[in-house]
């Protein structure tokens, strides 16, 4: 029987899900071949773009190759390669490895920042729409921090030190979140004043995180990001971007060498020629199934759009937006319809096959603002609840290699308390899996002094002095405060005890659980994550005095 292809063009979240839902119901079928075509060999999760950019997680956090993905969907192949064009009459695909037939194909090419038109945006600013622009942003942050922290004159110190984000939506408010929390690790690691590097949040409109029609989780974020010292300016249009700083519709300007452009976001420019009826944004019109329009607007019987390269309005959700859940939406439609083409189910609408649960707004890794299930709520739990948000995708996808990284990365990996539990369950932060040793050491000391051991009660002092010590020590290592000479004391109690009361094993497990609980134990889930830091600070400028970046003491 002869091979069919199904070509998916774009790996993006869009190509990925209606890869793994057509590899799924196709797997019986031998005589079909899902064919998915990408430039990059990996997926990129184009919605944690901001946290590579703001050194909260490394760049291959939010890579994902596409052979882990694919590995057991062996109805789908792999091309690393660039798509050049379609030929619509020879149902054909150019790319740079050659021209590929194909039977049914499902463009998903994604999306690309949006300027305008203003000009200086793309010779001096930045954009946040591909992995490699979020490395261009988190290379230059580091070195103009850096730069700035070094120079003497004043204005150009502040013109260095100032960070401009264009645009409130999704992108630019998460983007200011994450670099809320990257400019105090900035400060502290070329000793500046944190105040000393601004951040500018600029919206051309009224009101921040237009797509939200709930405005008092918008305000909550707005309190947020001014609380966290950021400079949010309305109904500030910037027209022009220079070498020097941004140009207002006023004629003002803002100093700064750091202007991101988050403002828009339109389809891939080189699918403008492609012989489709476009729309807002350069996308692709479709049906109300997923069928890309044609020039003449009549639908292609064998070509579909989904994600970002959608254009289409639903009478009753409105525009697909340019989500997860959107791309999700319209390839989920898109592979219904190509199945019932090829004979498998029945033809469904985006209505039929659209599935909005919500969304969350992380303004940095302690602050969500979210409206899900119908729910609007922010703080911990929304952020726990972006999380719940990504990891659902994973399990959509059919991956747990993704799903157990992704854990390890956001909560287990990070750094200076970047997670939502503020570091305290961050394996690089402090031995979180001591914890449960820690807290079983405490109740143990408690237990002794009270006579609650059991046969093991004649190895330690239930009265006098040595049975106080046995409780604060139980009840310091079970609060995790000052856990490191608590737990010298635990040795040494063990110790006397030994030598008063004779020898037995349990001496050896404590000596050694102890021995084990110095190194940092208190700082997961335990008050030491709050007092060593508060003392480190506190005797370390009272010794040391404050480091900074810049000295004038010529006038003491």
């Amino acid at each position: 029987m002869a091979e069919k292809n199904i070509v998916i063009v774009g790996a993006g979240f869009g190509g990925v899900f209606a890869a793994k839902s057509l590899s799924k119901k196709l797997k019986s079928h031998k005589e079909y071949n899902i064919i998915l075509i990408d430039k990059h060999s990996y997926f990129t999760y184009m919605t944690e773009l901001h946290e590579v950019a703001s050194q909260r997680v490394k760049p291959k956090h939010v890579q994902e190759d596409l052979e882990h993905l694919f590995y057991h969907d062996r109805n789908v192949k792999l091309l690393t390669a660039e798509v050049n064009g379609i030929d619509r009459d020879a149902k054909i695909v150019k790319t740079t490895h050659g021209d590929i037939d194909y039977e049914k194909l499902l463009l998903s090419v994604g999306g690309q920042s949006n300027d305008f038109g203003t000009p200086g945006v793309k010779e001096h600013g930045f954009e946040l729409w591909s992995m490699e622009e979020s490395l261009e942003i988190r290379n230059h942050i580091e070195n103009i921090i850096g730069q700035g922290a070094a120079e003497l004159n004043p204005e150009k110190r502040e013109q260095l030190l100032t960070i401009a984000v264009v645009g409130s939506g999704f992108t630019g408010a998460e983007l200011m979140g994450e670099f809320i929390e990257q400019r105090k690790v900035m400060a502290q690691t070329y000793k500046l004043d944190e105040s000393e590097i601004k951040l500018i949040l600029l919206e051309a409109g009224p009101q921040i995180l237009n797509m939200l029609k709930d405005r008092k989780l918008a305000d909550k974020a707005f309190k947020y990001m001014e609380n966290n010292g950021v400079d949010i300016r309305l109904n500030s249009r910037v027209t022009g971007v220079t070498e020097d700083g941004v140009i207002f519709k006023d004629g003002s300007t803002l100093p700064t060498k750091s202007l991101i452009w988050t403002a828009g976001v339109k389809a891939k420019s080189f699918i403008s020629d492609w012989g489709f009826k476009y729309g807002r944004g350069g996308r692709i019109e479709a049906d109300d199934y997923m069928r890309a329009t044609l020039e003449d607007d009549t639908p292609s019987e064998d070509i579909y759009v989904a994600g970002d390269t959608l254009s289409y309005v639903d009478e009753k959700t409105g525009p697909v937006p340019q989500t997860v859940e959107g791309a999700e939406s319209s390839a989920r439609a898109a592979s219904y319809n190509i199945l019932a083409d090829l004979g498998f189910g029945k033809h469904k609408t985006f209505a039929e096959a659209v599935k909005y649960h919500g969304f969350a707004v992380s303004i940095g890794s302690h602050y969500t603002v979210a409206s899900l299930m119908g729910m609007n709520f922010s703080g911990f739990f929304a952020s726990l609840a972006k999380h719940g948000i990504n990891l659902f995708f994973y399990s959509q996808i059919r991956s747990m290699y993704s799903i157990f990284n992704y854990m390890m990365d956001e909560f287990f990996r990070t750094d200076n308390g970047r997670n939502p539990f503020w570091g305290a369950v961050s394996r690089l932060g402090n031995v979180l899996w001591t914890t449960p040793l820690r807290i079983f050491l405490g109740l143990f000391w408690i237990l002794a002094a009270l006579g609650n051991l059991g046969g093991l009660n004649d190895l330690f002092w239930q009265h006098g002095l040595a049975s106080f010590i046995e409780i604060i020590t139980g009840a310091g290592l079970l609060l995790g405060l000052l856990t490191w000479p608590l737990a010298a004391v635990s040795i040494m109690l063990t110790i006397v005890a030994w030598a008063t009361h004779g020898f037995d094993m349990t001496h050896w497990f404590l000596i050694l659980s102890s021995v084990a609980l110095m190194n940092g134990s208190g700082r997961g889930f335990g008050l030491d994550f709050y007092l060593v830091p508060l003392l480190q600070r506190t005797f370390g400028g009272f010794w040391y005095g404050k480091a900074k970046s810049v000295y004038d003491e010529l006038d003491k």
